[in-house]
C-alpha cells in the first residue's frame, strides 16, 4: 500500500512537471536540502530521513552510501557532487534506483553524477541554483570516444547496459551541444553542458518533480559564477 501511495505521488508530481512549469519546490524536495543544511558534519551522513552526499564518488564513498541507503527509513538522498569513477558511479545509480527514494541535487551534480546517478533516480530534483552539467560519458567511436581493447572497452558495454536497463538515451552524457562564446561570439563544442527539461524528456530522463531552470541564459550566468563554461541541449 505505501508503495502505491508512493507510486501515485510521484506520478502526480511527474505529472505537474510535465504538463507545466514548476513554480515552487514541493515541500519533499525543500525538506531534505533543509535537513543537510541544518546538520553538518561528515561528507556522507544521515540528517533524519535524509542521506547527504558532498564529495567524489569512488570505490569507498559509493560503498559507504549504498550501506547507509539500506536504512529503510530513509525517503530522500541529497546530493552535491563533482563526479568520480566511471564503475563506482554506475553501481550507486543501481542502488539509488533500487532503492527508490528522492534524489535532490544542491549546488551541482557534474559528470559522473549527472551521467549516472541523476537519470538513474526514480524521482529526483534540483533545488534552486543547482546545476546538472554532463561531461565525460562513455562514447562510441563514432562519437570521438576511445572503444579500443581492455577498459574502454568494457565501460563502453557496462554503460550500455546501464543506459539499456533505465531506459535513457546514453547520448545525452557524451554527445555535447555547440556553445557560443560571450565575447568574441565563437562557437565551439562545449566540453561541460546541461540541458532543458524537454531534452531530458526527449532522451527519456523522467521522475523530475522540481527542475531549476529560470531560463537558459540564468543557468549559464549560474554556471560562469562557479567558473563553467556550459552549453545547452535545447
Amino acid at each position: 500500500m505505501a508503495l502505491r501511495h508512493a507510486a501515485f505521488r510521484a506520478g502526480l508530481l511527474g505529472f505537474l512537471f510535465l504538463n507545466g512549469p514548476v513554480c515552487a519546490q514541493p515541500a519533499s524536495v525543500a525538506d531534505p536540502v533543509r535537513a543537510c543544511e541544518s546538520t553538518p558534519g561528515a561528507p556522507i551522513r544521515v540528517a533524519g530521513t535524509t542521506l547527504c552526499f558532498s564529495g567524489d564518488i569512488d570505490r569507498d564513498s559509493a560503498e559507504a552510501t549504498a550501506r547507509l541507503l539500506t536504512e529503510r527509513s530513509l525517503t530522500a538522498m541529497v546530493v552535491t557532487s563533482d563526479g568520480g569513477e566511471v564503475t563506482s558511479a554506475v553501481r550507486l545509480a543501481r542502488v539509488v534506483r533500487a532503492r527508490g527514494l528522492l534524489l535532490v541535487v544542491q549546488r551541482r551534480c557534474i559528470s559522473s553524477c549527472a551521467n549516472f546517478l541523476f537519470p538513474a533516480a526514480r524521482t529526483k530534483a534540483v533545488a534552486p541554483n543547482a546545476l546538472v552539467i554532463f561531461h565525460g560519458g562513455i562514447a562510441p567511436g563514432a562519437f570521438g570516444g576511445l572503444f579500443g581493447d581492455g577498459e574502454e572497452r568494457d565501460l563502453l558495454s557496462l554503460t550500455r547496459a546501464f543506459f539499456r536497463e533505465i531506459g535513457v538515451d546514453g547520448s545525452i552524457t557524451y554527445d555535447p551541444p555547440y556553445r557560443r562564446d560571450p565575447r568574441s561570439g565563437v562557437r565551439s563544442l562545449a566540453e561541460e553542458w546541461t540541458a532543458t527539461p524537454a531534452a531530458l524528456r526527449r532522451h527519456g530522463v523522467t521522475g523530475i518533480v522540481s527542475y531549476w531552470w529560470p531560463s537558459g541564459e540564468a543557468v549559464i550566468r549560474e554556471g560562469a559564477s562557479q567558473g563553467i563554461q556550459l552549453g545547452i541541449v535545447e
